[in-house]
């Protein structure tokens, strides 16, 4: 009832959005915004190029890096829950991204993402390479739909694109320093330091330490999981050669340790709870290393064109154990390693934006090699014994892109682009096998390799009444490259290898600007069409997942958003959005669970018709934000927040058990500022309510009718004290 109430509240509302402010490295239009009246311009990079996000004819969602830190949002598990039709799927192996319903699973370790992240205009695939994405940012854009035309490599669900602070002309000292008293013990401290070395060098440093003790209580340990320790730091240097060459190199590295895990049993006939048990001597920890870099070169000619270059290196190595049958018992243990480098080069040319017709060109090649190693220890029944996997593949991606829009008159634009890419893996498994294990693990090597090429075509149609009222309709296919099933003892020749998958997005939308500047309202409604869509289900019989392509689904519904100025100290902001996501047909399907029974062993069936998982139907936020100012000069800051979905379910064969029913969390900030900006404290509230939600469910291994959860912090309150020196 509180979800649908909040739901009501939302959809009559005048105006609804993300809760967005301008990017630090884009700056709103200029404006006293202590005494705006106004919704300031948004700038994104959303087309490559900086426009205002009412010009951009796609349907995006834009957070400030300011808003993240304020909010003491860390990573993207904690956005998710704050932009409708964007699902962060927490596991014990991979961490997923989901945009209206669809996205990769993460039960197949190497796999890539159907929505790619984006870094600095560096390509991540991989969940892992950027440990700290939200340190120090200017913006972070979620792009719905297919963006494979621009953006390419496995984008046929979306992207999000973040972009770091760089250093600025002025000198910048500040610290924050956020210390949690209730849900999440622990502090973080992040230090940035930035400005001029001389008129040509500039340099930016930030670096955070965190160390958090987790919202689960072990009650086998008496400890609290997921524990969690962090140290992260980055280097942002630009060398301005001459008024029309640049250089920026980004440099970071990051050491994250992890103990336990976010993950709670729940018996058969057992309530939720925020705790969880785990096997004595069976420690879960993970512990990761990365490193980052990128060089950017921006070279502007006489005639208006950007010449820009990124080169940028990814790699990370980790080690993990999990107690992965979740019980006190003793039963199953999984160790995994993994070694990952990826080098890219992108190269491209962007005219000006003068003229009826802009443009942009560019190349990208890239390659990546993973490395992985997974043990596997039962002790159950009959069996006691290991399996050893060694997983190695490698994979090359070239592509060459353009697109370009023309303005037909003042009110008219027609923008198409083109994408051609074309895609080599190759990969090899080694497996071993000792003592007594079960018949479905086997010790046969397996290896494969694969080539693929796909064109990737976008067609945006704009008509701008005026400078405030702007409509689009738009078509874009994305594509995502197949490959090989990695660590899994389980692998046949048979289903080692996956194919690519593919979507068309047609989508139509309005971006308006109302009452004289002082609100803004976006619409937006699509229908996306995916085939051969990646899919990885586990299955709790032989401790594995599998994974085929679904034949086709689809993702249809209505996403709105937008801003209002109430005055010059109160603004509302929020978003709505109804998203019908199912398999058009899926035939060769695992069974799913029909009135509450469970499948029989092997069993497939057509799930055509029915629902995908972790694809709520409705999602949205509410935002009412303060900043007045008092006779002293200070300023009282407070920020209220709800947000919910409804109901969906976290597992492939939709387990009854695994529905999350529909919920509503609310989130207050409470600050006060200095009269002259020199100092910020705040009392931090997330989830006050202490809903308790899981991000991903899976039967427990070798014990029927119990089911395991990835648990969502619960209430977490800080006390958080910016300074500026």
């Amino acid at each position: 009832m509180r979800y649908r109430y909040v739901m009501l509240l939302a959809s009559s509302s005048l105006v609804l959005s993300s809760a967005a402010m301008a990017q630090s490295e884009a700056p709103v239009a200029p404006t006293d915004q202590a005494n705006a009246t106004t919704v300031a311009d948004i700038l994104v990079t959303a087309r490559k190029r900086t426009e205002r996000l009412q010009d951009v004819p796609i349907s995006v969602n834009v957070t400030s890096g300011e808003e993240l830190a304020s909010q003491d949002m860390r990573n993207l598990e904690a956005l998710s829950g704050s932009v409708p039709n964007l699902h962060i799927q927490a596991t014990p192996g991979n961490n997923a991204i989901y945009i209206r319903g669809i996205g990769s699973s993460p039960g197949n370790l190497a796999f890539e993402q159907s929505v790619g992240l984006f870094v600095d205009g560096a390509y991540a695939g991989r969940g892992r390479q950027f440990a700290a994405p939200f340190l120090d940012v200017a913006s972070v854009e979620v792009l719905r739909g297919a963006q494979g035309a621009l953006f390419g490599k496995n984008t046929a669900a979306g992207a999000i694109n973040i972009t770091s602070n760089g250093p600025r002309a002025e000198r910048e000292l500040a610290t924050t320093i956020t210390g949690t008293v209730d849900g999440d013990n622990g502090f973080e401290i992040t230090q940035i330091v930035s400005g001029p070395i001389t008129d040509k060098l500039l340099v930016r440093l930030a670096g955070k330490y965190s160390d958090n003790e987790g919202w689960l209580e072990n009650t086998s340990t008496g400890d609290h999981n997921p524990g969690r320790e962090d140290l992260i730091g980055r280097a942002v240097i630009d060398y301005l050669a001459s008024d029309t060459l640049s250089f920026r190199l980004k440099l970071e590295g990051a050491r994250q340790e992890l103990t336990g895990q976010p993950m709670s049993t729940v018996a058969p006939g057992g309530s939720k709870s925020f705790t969880r048990t785990t096997t004595q001597g069976a420690p879960d920890y993970d512990d990761t290393n990365s490193f980052n870099g990128v060089l950017t070169i921006n070279k502007d000619f006489a005639n208006g064109v950007t010449l820009t270059s990124i080169t940028a290196y990814s790699a990370f190595d980790y080690d993990k154990q999990i107690d992965s049958d979740f019980t006190t018992t003793p039963l199953l243990r999984t160790v995994f390693q993994e070694d990952f480098k990826q080098i890219s080069q992108e190269v491209r040319l962007t005219s000006s934006n003068e003229g009826p017709l802009t443009w942009i060109v560019g190349a990208y090649a890239h390659k990546n090699e993973i490395d992985m190693y997974q043990d596997t220890y039962i002790l159950t029944g009959p069996f006691d014994g290991l399996s050893a996997r060694q997983f190695n593949q490698t994979n090359e991606s070239y592509s060459i892109y353009g697109q370009g829009t023309y303005a037909f008159n003042n009110q008219w634009k027609l923008t198409a682009g083109l994408r051609q890419t074309w895609e080599d893996k190759s990969a090899d498994q080694t497996r071993w096998i000792s003592g007594s294990v079960p018949p479905a693990w086997l010790d046969t090597p397996i290896s494969g390799a694969r080539s693929e090429s796909q064109l990737d075509p976008s067609v945006q149609v704009q008509y701008a009444l005026d400078r405030d009222t702007m409509f689009y309709v738009s078509y874009a296919k994305g594509s995502k490259a197949g490959g090989f099933v990695g660590g899994q003892a389980t692998s046949t020749p048979d289903n080692f290898e996956f194919e690519g998958e593919t979507s068309q997005s047609v989508e139509i939308g309005t971006k308006l600007t109302l009452l004289e500047g002082r609100a803004t309202l976006n619409l937006a409604a699509y229908t996306s069409k995916f085939d051969d869509l990646q899919v990885s289900g586990f299955n709790a019989a032989t401790n594995a997942f599998i994974t085929t392509n679904a034949a086709s689904a689809k993702s249809q519904g209505v996403e709105i958003e937008g801003n209002l100025r109430i005055n010059s100290s109160v603004s509302l902001s929020g978003s709505l959005a109804y998203n019908d996501a199912k398999y058009d047909s899926y035939p060769t399907a695992p069974c799913i669970y029909r009135k509450g029974a469970a499948p029989s062993a092997n069993c497939v069936e057509d799930i055509g018709g029915t629902r995908l998982p972790r694809a709520p139907k409705w999602s949205g936020a509410l935002t009412l934000n303060i900043d007045h100012p008092l006779d002293n000069g200070m300023r009282i800051q407070a920020d209220a927040t709800v947000r919910g979905r409804s109901g969906t379910y976290l597992e492939e064969n939709l387990n009854p058990l695994s529905y999350q029913e529909g919920f509503s969390k609310a989130d207050l900030r409470l600050g006060l500022v200095s009269a002259d900006d020199r100092w910020t404290l705040a009392v931090i509230g997330r989830n006050l309510t202490n809903e308790w939600t899981a991000s991903h469910s899976f039967g427990t291994p070798f014990l029927a009718g119990s089911q395991t959860y990835v648990v969502d912090p619960g209430r977490v309150v800080s006390i958080q004290l910016g300074l500026r020196y």
